[in-house]
């Protein structure tokens, strides 16, 4: 028999992770926002500029993506802006290739691709001379359930355009359906897939289906997914305790104003899967007594 058209493989997988969300384990029976409902309010946080949609560059989230990039090894370890030479099954590809999913206004692309232009020089206002560096290309890939989010990513990514080592692209997932974006993104075909405050305000099984689309989509010898979000912070100091429980009571009875996201552990989800967790950093936010978990990279079992 001839082998299945691609478009017929991902049908088929999209039936099995759906037969498989029935029976999947449940480790949090909190209610979240509709997808719908989701939507709504980032499309407002993305036409009002509200902090919701600045996860990146503010007090209680730059710390988590600091260390997140830092262990996706997209940089020298020493803190210089350098790529790091390629590792592994990558040795031989000249690109780094990486899913951004719920990338919102596109902001770590922004500060990953700032630091990528300076490194290699091809920023014009930069008057130093460039580094000696491995030459590496970088396909960075954003996905969004957000129209306007998905429009200011557009607009903001906009000016790396013409660089010749960068290729971005920014999709809309129209459904907000994880298991959709299958359709369009071949089989291990992303090095790294990166989700900053993402999960958070995802249902479980939603959850379920992102942890299955990076399966799909990673690379199996040296992918890593890379995942970043809040946790609870009641042990640290009467500040956080404070700041936690009046997160858990907003979320309770003003969902959308903590734009969906709950405090969470995403290390269960990620072991019921069959990954294998290479690092969990907790890191404490500059400026807010917020408690932010980053748990990458995570790495899948090659199963033959």
């Amino acid at each position: 028999a001839a082998a299945p058209r691609s478009a017929d493989r991902a049908s088929s997988r999209l039936i099995h992770l759906r037969s498989w969300h029935n029976a999947m384990k449940t480790f949090d029976g909190r209610t979240t926002l509709s997808r719908s409902a989701a939507r709504s309010v980032y499309d407002g946080f993305a036409t009002t500029d509200h902090a919701g949609g600045k996860d990146v560059e503010s007090g209680y989230g730059g710390p988590a993506i600091t260390a997140l990039l830092a262990m996706a090894n997209l940089f020298s370890s020493d803190g210089e802006q350098r790529l790091q030479p390629p590792t592994s099954a990558v040795a031989d590809r000249t690109t780094m290739r990486v899913l951004d999913y719920g990338c919102g206004q596109g902001k770590l692309a922004e500060l990953v691709l700032d630091d990528y232009r300076a490194q290699l020089g091809s920023n014009k206002e930069d008057k130093r001379k460039p580094r000696k560096t491995t030459r590496r290309r970088i396909e960075w890939r954003g996905i969004d359930q957000s129209p306007k989010m998905v429009e200011a990513a557009r607009n903001r990514l906009a000016r790396f355009d013409d660089d010749a080592d960068t290729r971005i692209s920014i999709d809309l997932l129209e459904s907000g359906d994880p298991s959709d974006a299958i359709r369009t993104v071949k089989r291990h075909s992303v090095d790294r897939f990166v989700s900053t405050y993402c999960l958070d305000l995802l249902s479980e099984s939603d959850m379920y289906k992102v942890l299955d689309l990076a399966q799909h989509v990673l690379d199996p010898e040296d992918g890593m997914i890379l995942l970043a979000g809040i946790t609870w912070g009641y042990t640290d100091s009467i500040r956080t305790f404070l700041m936690t429980a009046l997160w858990e009571l907003l979320y309770v009875v003003a969902r959308r104003k903590v734009g969906g996201c709950r405090p969470q552990n995403l290390v269960p989800y990620l072991k019921e899967r069959g990954w294998r967790i290479l690092d969990v950093q907790r890191t404490m936010p500059v400026g807010f007594p917020w408690m932010v978990r980053s748990s990458p990279p995570d790495r899948r079992y090659n199963k033959k």
